[in-house]
């Protein structure tokens, strides 16, 4: 069995004399263990820091919705809320650990006001259950990170483009993607249209000055 990987929210809160909000320090660091304990099987640690805990998500199967499936339905936690969800690209990791990008899911217990957060790591070719059935705020959040990282959601209800066109190719903040992109727009005078071509970036007739325009030569 995994060990609980515990942190207190503050160091300075649990010594001396207990101070204003001690009981709630104790009753969230119960919630801890207690969610260890329920999890154990979909969890790799849980630990508090300041006012969040972090449950880091192993590699199992369906760890993802039944973790958040627990957290909204459960009467001790009622996280009723999906707060926010993103994606990190952490490309310069990928290459050791197999998974690329790191997603969080944000939520909020209205019994504890802590906010929970899910933690985990995905691979390019791996897809996460959507969450829309359990909130709605889903929706949107993960049409974002399918748009801007490419991760995709399972039976999402209408998994498209939000932020980029839907002609945009590739990703745009996934660390590997070039900063002017692979197409260009232009008005087109002639035809009195907007036209989208390859982008070509010629190098050859470019002179560059290097030196500093208030310096005297």
């Amino acid at each position: 069995m995994l060990l609980t990987k515990l942190y207190y929210i503050s160091q300075k809160k649990l010594r001396g004399k207990p101070k204003k909000g001690g009981n709630k320090v104790k009753k969230v660091v119960d919630l801890c263990f207690f969610l260890y304990n329920s999890l154990y099987k979909y969890l790799e640690s849980c630990y508090i820091q300041r006012d969040y805990m972090y449950l880091y998500l192993n590699n199992r199967e369906g760890s993802l919705y039944f973790v958040s499936y627990f957290l909204k339905n459960s009467i001790l936690l009622s996280c009723h809320q999906l707060l926010d969800m993103t994606i990190v690209d952490r490309l310069e990791k990928g290459i050791n650990r197999k998974k690329r990008f790191e997603y969080l899911y944000v939520f909020l217990s209205t019994n504890y006001d802590i906010r929970i957060i899910l933690k985990g790591f995905v691979s390019m070719f791996e897809s996460l259950p959507s969450l829309v059935s359990l909130y709605a705020s889903a929706n949107w959040l993960e049409r974002e990170a399918w748009d801007l990282f490419g991760v995709f959601f399972d039976n999402h209800p209408n998994l498209r483009r939000i932020l980029t066109d839907y002609s945009f190719f590739g990703y745009p903040f996934r660390k590997d993607f070039p900063l002017t992109g692979f197409f260009e727009h232009r008005y087109d005078g002639i035809t009195k249209t907007i036209v989208i071509e390859p982008l070509e970036l010629s190098q050859e007739y470019r002179f560059f000055n290097v030196q500093m325009p208030w310096r005297k030569i």
